[in-house]
C-alpha cells in the first residue's frame, strides 16, 4: 500500500503515538529555572544567611565554576581569618570543604 491507500489515523492514535516524544532533552541542569542560583537565602535563629555551597548548587557547577568557587572561597576565608571574623572564616572553610568534596566526587 503506498500512503494515498493507508487509512488515516483517529486523533486518539495521533495523541497516543507522540506521548513519549516531548521530553524535555537532558542539559544536565538540576534547578527548574536553568542554572542553580549563586546565592541562597537560609533562614537561621539569628536571621536570615546566605549559602553558595548546597548539595545541590554544586551539582549544577560545570568543573571550570567549582574551581573559580574553590579560590574565590579560600580568598575570602583567608581575609576573613585576617580580619579576625573567625565564625565567618569557620563558615567559608565548611564551604570550601564541600566544594572539594564535590571536585574530588568528579574525579
Amino acid at each position: 500500500m503506498d500512503d494515498a491507500e493507508q487509512p488515516r489515523p483517529s486523533a486518539r492514535d495521533l495523541v497516543r503515538r507522540r506521548a513519549g516524544t516531548y521530553r524535555a532533552p537532558d542539559t544536565g541542569r538540576r534547578h527548574h529555572i536553568g542554572a542553580a542560583p549563586d546565592a541562597v537565602p537560609v533562614h537561621t535563629d539569628d536571621g536570615v544567611a546566605v549559602a553558595r555551597a548546597t548539595s545541590w548548587q554544586l551539582a549544577d557547577r560545570t568543573p571550570l565554576q567549582l574551581a573559580a568557587q574553590r579560590e574565590a572561597t579560600a580568598r575570602a576565608m583567608a581575609e576573613a581569618a585576617e580580619a579576625l571574623d573567625f565564625e565567618a572564616a569557620a563558615r567559608l572553610r565548611d564551604e570550601l570543604a564541600a566544594v572539594e568534596q564535590e571536585l574530588a566526587r568528579r574525579g
